[in-house]
């Protein structure tokens, strides 16, 4: 077993569901409609315990994704790398989850999206899965939820520019370039995963609102489903690249009780600090000399 790092004890605050279920009318039978981000997509599936669930290629095939299936980490790894990043690898039920998986499962990272699948994982594995770089880690669904799941996981990491977005947005000294999908902060580009990007461009856009797990989870991944370890995780990894001291963040805050919130004119550490202890002294002078170390 990994030692993960602890979880934020953030409580949860209610959130309207994303779609308004008074306006869907009654329900039907009819088969939902196959999202259209999947057409051309390269499924690469490892069945690393259980039989696949009866129906989810036949679902892939009529999103139209072409799904290759093999029982071997090693051998998904290679087909993906194959693909040159347009692809999507879905690990079905890893019986233990061990060391050599996740190192299997941050291999796979840098050539696409990862989505586990695993009826088996508690918090702590399903941390250590998202710690080593999967996007998404999740119980047994239907092969339709399957397929849904997929194309939201593609729109993120493909992450196309939508119209009525605006194109630069910036909190204080953060600026965030949805067009050129780059970030800085302090003058200081931000090496960011497409799903940190997107986190940091929907934190910075609603700088100082307290924004729940679940509102996080709906907005930027896109459903609401998976855990909400996932948000934590990927808090956590924001604030490795965005805070001079991501034990003590002065811009990406907890708040207790619903979430976080991003502080737009947070000061450093070391500039608090210099504030602090300036005992007496104007605070312009306290900045004065932080600035001249």
């Amino acid at each position: 077993m990994l030692v993960s790092p602890s979880v934020d004890t953030v409580g949860l605050a209610v959130l309207d569901p994303p779609c308004d279920r008074a306006m869907r009318g009654p329900a039907t039978n009819t088969r939902p409609k196959a999202p259209s981000d999947l057409v051309g997509l390269s499924v690469v599936i490892a069945v690393l315990g259980s039989d696949i669930p009866s129906g989810v290629v036949e679902a892939l095939e009529r999103a139209g994704v072409s799904a290759s299936i093999t029982s071997d980490l090693t051998e998904a790894r290679h087909s993906t790398a194959a693909l040159s990043g347009s692809s999507v690898t879905v690990l079905f039920e890893p019986p233990v989850i061990t060391g050599s998986l996740c190192v299997g499962v941050r291999l796979l990272s840098r050539h696409g999206a990862v989505v586990v699948v695993s009826s088996r994982a508690g918090t702590r594995e399903r941390i250590d899965l998202l710690n080593s770089g999967a996007d998404i880690v999740l119980p047994p669904v239907e092969p339709d939820e399957m397929v849904a799941v997929l194309a939201s996981v593609m729109r993120r990491s493909q992450t196309p520019v939508k119209a009525h977005t605006t194109e630069r947005v910036r909190a204080g000294d953060i600026r965030v370039d949805r067009l050129q999908r780059n970030a800085t902060a302090a003058g200081r580009t931000l090496a960011l995963t497409p799903l940190e990007f997107d986190l940091l461009a929907y934190f910075v856009a609603r700088a100082g609102e307290a924004l729940s797990r679940d509102q996080l989870l709906v907005n930027v991944w896109g459903y609401d489903i998976g855990g909400r370890e996932t948000v934590t995780v990927h808090v956590r990894r924001l604030r490795e690249k965005l805070e001079t001291d991501p034990s003590r963040p002065t811009r990406l805050q907890t708040v207790w009780g619903i979430g976080y919130r991003l502080i737009a004119d947070a000061a450093s550490p070391s500039i608090a600090g210099a504030i602090s202890s300036s005992s007496g002294r104007s605070v312009a002078s306290a900045l004065s000399e932080q600035a001249a170390t």
